[in-house]
This record gives C-alpha cells, structure tokens and sequence, in this order.
C-alpha cells in the first residue's frame, strides 16, 4: 500500500507514483534534526524577554538561578505537549551599585590604628574598681522587720498590716475611672428610653383622634346596601346554569361564590358588633 501525499487541489493523483517528483516531495517532507552545538564552560547568551527585549547573559546556566516571573505567560494551544516549549527562566543583570552625594572619608594610617589596637588591649583591673565604687556608695539599710514569735523568726513589716500602707496611697479615697463611665451610659440608656416613651405617647394620641364611632344611621343604610347586593348576586348565581361543561362557566360560577362569601361575611360583622370604630385616615 502507498501513500499519496496531496498538496495541491487541482493535481491528478492517478499517476501520482511514476512521476519523479513524487520522490522529491518525500525527501523534502522529512526535515533534519540540527545538530546543537558544544556549549563551552563560560558561554554568552542572548535571551529573548516577554516584553520584547533582549537580555545578554554571563552562560546557560544562568537561566534557572532566578524564582521565575510575577506572572507566568501562557503557553499558545499549539505549543500543547510540545518538547523544549516551557519557560526558561533567566537571571536579570540590571544592579546598579548608588550613587554616594557625600564624599569618601580618607583611608586611616597605619599609625592610627596602631594606637588604637594598643589602647583596646590594655587591661583594666576590675576589682579596684569595684572597691572605689563600694567606698563612695551610700548605706544600704535592710527592709524593715518585726519579730511577734517566740523563736524570734523576723518577718517582713511591709504588706503585714501593721503599718498604714494603703492610707499613703495617691488613688486612696478617689472614685475609680469605671463608675462615673457606668453613671453615664445608664443615664444615657434612661434618656433614651423615656424618649420612645414620649414618641409612642404621641403616636397614641395621634391613633385615638383619628378614630371615630361609626353612627347606627350610616351602619343601617351600608347593611341595606349590603343585603341589596347579597340578592342581586344569588339571583345571578341562581340563574346560571348547572351543567358547567366550559372554562368561561367555571370561572363565573366561582367568582359569584367568591362574592356571595364575601357578602356574608361583611353582613355578619356589621350584624354582630353595634359600636364600630372607624379611622379616618
């Protein structure tokens, strides 16, 4: 079986195999690897940037001494799997030592530093110096004590109650910072309460003027009426027919029912409650 390779549209692929340059397609289709050459020890490199710039550096293996970009550019969907397509990393060289605005202090002559290597090694005597300090140091007296005990065991006078420590104090007889704060978030909280006391007395009072009792005349002609068209809507409703084979009969058979419940239910209210109070707003 042979393969036929198609690379134009308007070829004839009949005779395809005993032309000669079916022979030079298929040597041209097959590109040689090319050869790498030898990297040496000390190489320089030129590295192509995501933004375009070109970046020289010291050798190879400088690539990977770096942690890698911020932001990791995307691989194109035809580079998928593809050998030797991930990112190859780089370090960049753009240090630049600062620029010192004060001048450069002068190099110290040997001498000098002579002197000054001589004066850190000299010895300091240490317990003539301690003396000197002990002499010129004031008394130091021992706590006071007090002895209550037949062994005659002394014990410390200070926090013992015997002496009136508390009393010498600077914050004795003062209010402690926390209950004038107290004080006033309680005085705020019944400020506040007899606030809303106040509004919800307001509101009140607004609710009881706007209410009025409805008079028995006005209650007897909205009963009339009710009962009127309590009569009007059963006469209707008595007057349909009973076989409700449509949807256009259904709905009107349930609306005047909706009616006729709703009638009742107002008649009924008015009926059983003589003193009805009306709002006006």
């Amino acid at each position: 079986m042979s393969l036929v390779y198609i690379t134009r549209h308007n070829e004839n692929i009949k005779n395809i195999e005993k032309t000669s340059d079916f022979y030079t397609l298929m040597q041209g289709s097959f590109i040689s690897r090319p050869k790498t050459a030898k990297r040496n020890k000390i190489v320089s490199a030129v590295i192509k940037l995501p933004d375009g710039k070109q970046l020289l550096t010291g050798s190879h293996k400088s690539e990977h001494k770096t942690m890698g970009y911020s932001e990791t550019p995307l691989r194109e969907p035809c580079e998928y799997l593809r050998k030797n397509g991930g990112v190859k990393w780089q370090r960049k060289r753009d240090h630049v030592c600062p620029k010192r605005n004060e001048p450069i202090m002068p190099v110290p002559r040997l001498e000098d530093l002579k002197k000054k290597c001589n004066e850190k090694t000299k010895k300091v005597n240490f317990i003539k110096k301690n003396a000197l300090c002990v002499k010129g140091a004031p008394a130091k007296w021992h706590p006071p004590k007090y002895i209550d005990f037949h062994t005659g065991t002394p014990r410390q006078l200070q926090n013992s109650g015997l002496l009136p420590q508390y009393v010498c104090s600077k914050d004795y007889g003062k209010i402690p910072n926390y209950l004038p704060n107290r004080k006033h978030k309680l005085r705020s909280t019944l400020e506040a309460c007899k606030q809303k006391e106040r509004e919800l007395e307001e509101r009140c009072e607004l609710k009881t003027a706007a209410i009025r009792q409805l008079p028995t005349e006005e209650r007897d002609n909205i009963l009339k009426g009710l009962k009127q068209s309590f009569n009007d809507v059963f006469k209707a409703y008595q007057a349909g027919s009973l076989y409700c084979d449509t949807i256009s009969k259904r709905l009107r058979k349930s609306n005047l029912e909706r009616q006729l419940r709703q009638l009742e239910h107002d008649i009924f209210l008015l009926e059983s409650n003589p003193v009805i109070y009306v709002s006006e707003f």
